[in-house]
């Protein structure tokens, strides 16, 4: 039996941590949770993950300021964005930071 993969979420909105580790669960996914950006980089420097999702507007650290601290080569796994408030240039700066993205105001 392969590996399950193991994902890191990052939000501050506990329903949405909840329901994406229940999800993911659900698909065979190792789940680890953080409440911001600092909490994250605090998961990614002990544990090995496959990727993360990772919300934009954050308290304390936000997701932006996250992926600046991702291009540290040791701590860069894949990164999918999320966000329900970003523009649309936001989004497009995330991007062009080599992370795709999904926003539910697309």
């Amino acid at each position: 039996m392969k590996n399950p993969k193991c994902i890191l979420v990052v939000d501050d909105d506990k329903d949405v941590l909840l329901f994406l580790e229940d999800r993911l669960n659900a698909m065979g996914s190792d789940v680890l949770l953080a409440g911001n950006g600092k909490e994250g980089l605090k998961v990614l420097q002990g544990q090995s993950v496959d990727g993360v999702l990772l919300d934009l507007n954050m308290p304390i650290m936000g997701g932006m300021t996250m992926l600046e601290k991702l291009r540290n080569p040791s701590l860069s796994p894949p990164v999918i964005v999320m966000s329900v408030n970003a523009h649309r240039s936001e989004l497009l700066e995330a991007i062009s930071k080599g992370h795709w993205t999904f926003s539910s105001n697309q």
